[in-house]
């Protein structure tokens, strides 16, 4: 009997568990091949991708890539020899048609979050163990602002533990030509490349501090930097249609969620203007900065003033009306209101519509994106979807939220 160690994550892998983790793994082989022949060339000049053909010789491995539009995972598709099995978020999977058409053609590692990381770090080793290669996008999503976000320490615990050869992979160029906000992709290049492949024996022979370290400076990118050196144009229609989903604090009377976007200009009552370029870069009057990763420094500040302010009080910070708010049950999303109000307050988060939930700050276990500007609010007992019908702000909430947890946003 073989035998598979998954150490911290994991029990014993015998012969028939990593049968599991195989299963089907000769027909995705197949589908990968089909594919990466028949698409390479429309993905490169369709979506003007520009990256190099990587061959891997030893597998399987662990890749770990940063998070700049919903297209990455094609991107990796073409360009590596080899197939991958990439994690994705759970909404993606929601649907029983698409989750069974996903299952068939990639097999993906379905990160459902409302349980613990542990689990889905227990399924990645076991994959690797059980000699698949992995893939993961360690921001967890979309980057907001165009630098690379805040990545966990326990990522680089995991390729330890995997006990395989890591790969790092930097996209760049497709926060400007996807923007978190955007409706519409711009038309312009995305670039990726190999930051670096680790050896097993230089994983071994490192510190848990030491590979983090090498991890952040592999898959650093702040695209703003980037189009300062080498300029790229990103032509598209609206191109600041639903920035204010991202943009959240005005930088003329420094309030929240005042912002409205038009065409290519943000703008705000008080009289302030700002309108983007070509290249990604923002211009106005009572703009003190160009980019959206300055701007998100700012009014990252204005939230903390707020909630430093209103810390632990039944005092508002702010609302949205409107909203749509669903809830999982069985696995399964339910609608529990088109018309709700979300609120936050210095102690809660409250959704009202026929009755009244309150969710204390404490209580909270999770809370992000599920796209562009839905929110998702996971605690011990309750899973929360909750979507706008006009553009309004996510970002707002998650920041606070994390200031009134007593943690940093980075």
């Amino acid at each position: 009997m073989v035998a598979f160690v998954c150490k911290k994550y994991g029990e014993n892998m015998n012969k028939n568990e990593m049968k599991k983790y195989r299963k089907g793994l000769s027909r995705l082989k197949f589908f990968f091949f089909v594919g990466r022949f028949n698409l390479t060339l429309p993905i490169k000049h369709l979506l003007n991708f520009r990256g190099e053909k990587i061959k891997i010789k030893e597998e399987p491995f662990l890749l770990f890539a940063n998070h700049v539009e919903n297209l990455d995972p094609f991107y990796e598709f073409i360009c590596f020899n080899t197939y991958i099995r990439n994690v994705i978020s759970d909404h993606l999977a929601r649907n029983k048609v698409v989750r069974c058409v996903l299952e068939f053609f990639v097999a993906p590692i379905v990160n459902n979050r409302e349980k613990s990381t542990d689990i889905l770090y227990n399924e990645i080793v076991n994959n690797i163990k059980a000699g698949v290669n992995v893939a993961v996008h360690i921001e967890g999503g979309k980057n907001t602002n165009g630098e690379t976000a805040y990545i966990s320490k326990r990522n680089a615990v995991l390729a330890k533990e995997c006990g395989c050869p890591l790969i790092t992979y930097r996209l760049s160029g497709g926060y400007v030509k996807t923007p978190r906000w955007a409706i519409k992709s711009r038309k312009g290049p995305t670039f990726g490349k190999v930051a670096n492949i680790y050896s097993k024996e230089q994983i071994k022979n490192m510190s848990v501090d030491e590979l983090y370290e090498c991890i952040l400076k592999d898959l650093y990118v702040n695209v703003y930097d980037e189009q300062r050196k080498e300029p790229h144009k990103y032509k598209g229609e609206k191109p600041a249609e639903c920035a204010e989903t991202t943009l959240y604090g005005c930088p003329k009377c420094q309030k929240i969620g005042t912002l409205k976007s038009c065409d290519d200009k943000i703008s705000c009552n008080c009289g302030f203007s700002a309108k983007i370029d070509e290249y990604g870069f923002w211009h106005g009057k009572d703009l003190p900065f160009d980019n959206i990763v300055d701007w998100d420094k700012f009014q990252k500040n204005l939230i903390k003033k707020l909630t430093d302010e209103k810390k632990g009080t039944a005092e508002l910070l702010f609302s949205d009306e409107k909203q749509t708010v669903s809830y999982l049950e069985n696995d399964k999303i339910v609608v529990r209101s088109t018309d709700a109000k979300l609120e936050l307050f210095g102690n809660c988060i409250a959704i009202t519509d026929n009755e009244k939930t309150v969710v204390p700050i404490e209580k909270i276990k999770k809370i992000c994106y599920i796209s562009r500007m839905n929110l998702l609010i996971v605690t011990e007992d309750h899973y929360y979807e909750i979507k706008s019908p006009y553009p309004r702000s996510a970002t707002k909430y998650i920041v606070a939220v994390r200031y009134l947890k007593g943690k940093e946003n980075k």
